[in-house]
């Protein structure tokens, strides 16, 4: 069973791995425990909710998503693949060239106990690129990472953590960025976080 930690600050750098982000495309949607129309039902997700591929099964996929199923705790399920769609091209279709986000470069540092090997906490660097012809005067901008703690245990903990900041758009500056803090909980006793995906998007602009 998955265990969440609660985000809010660490020196070792994590490298990134491709993410495969879907979205779904129907409202009440239900993730299911295991594949198939006799899988028990979890709960239901709506239109426009984000979630993180991780294998298909014939018609069905299984994902991650934030939040979660309040009696058994866990963060991922299937759903049928005709409810969801790559995010990268309901991007391409609804939202113009121009207002889209590049993130350039994604650093995870992160500090630990002085004289022991636990992390307690992260430092995310996220700096990302809007495009020229945009003409904007202000961004603001959302931007969410999955990270995946590891516990002296050796079990693999998903940590869901974001952030929206708003920038001036400056005549000549293109390129912005915005640090996430995580603190880990002690208790946890964690050796190392690492990125396994990130975004970031505009969510509002004049």
């Amino acid at each position: 069973m998955y265990k969440y930690l609660l985000a809010f600050l660490l020196l070792f750098s994590s490298s990134v791995f491709a993410v495969e982000y879907l979205i779904v495309t129907n409202d009440s949607v239900r993730v299911r425990e295991q594949p198939g129309l006799k899988g028990r039902s979890m709960l239901m997700l709506n239109k426009g909710h984000l979630v993180i591929k991780l294998e298909e099964k014939g018609d069905w996929t299984r994902i991650y998503f934030a939040g979660k199923e309040e009696l058994t705790g866990k963060t991922e399920g299937w759903m049928h693949s005709s409810f969801l769609k790559e995010e990268r091209r309901v991007l391409e279709q609804s939202v113009p060239k121009k207002l889209r986000l590049d993130v350039i470069a994604a650093d995870l540092t992160c500090e630990k106990v002085m004289g022991a090997d636990i992390v307690q906490g992260c430092d995310l660097h996220l700096q990302y690129k809007l495009d020229k012809e945009a003409q904007l005067t202000s961004i603001k901008v959302n931007c969410s990472a999955e990270l995946v703690a590891k516990t002296r245990g050796g079990e693999l903990i998903p940590v869901p953590v974001n952030q929206t900041l708003e920038h001036s758009v400056i005549q000549g500056v293109d390129d912005f960025s915005m640090h996430i803090l995580m603190k880990a909980d002690l208790s946890y006793q964690l050796e190392q976080v690492s990125i396994e995906g990130h975004r970031c998007r505009l969510v509002g602009y004049l």
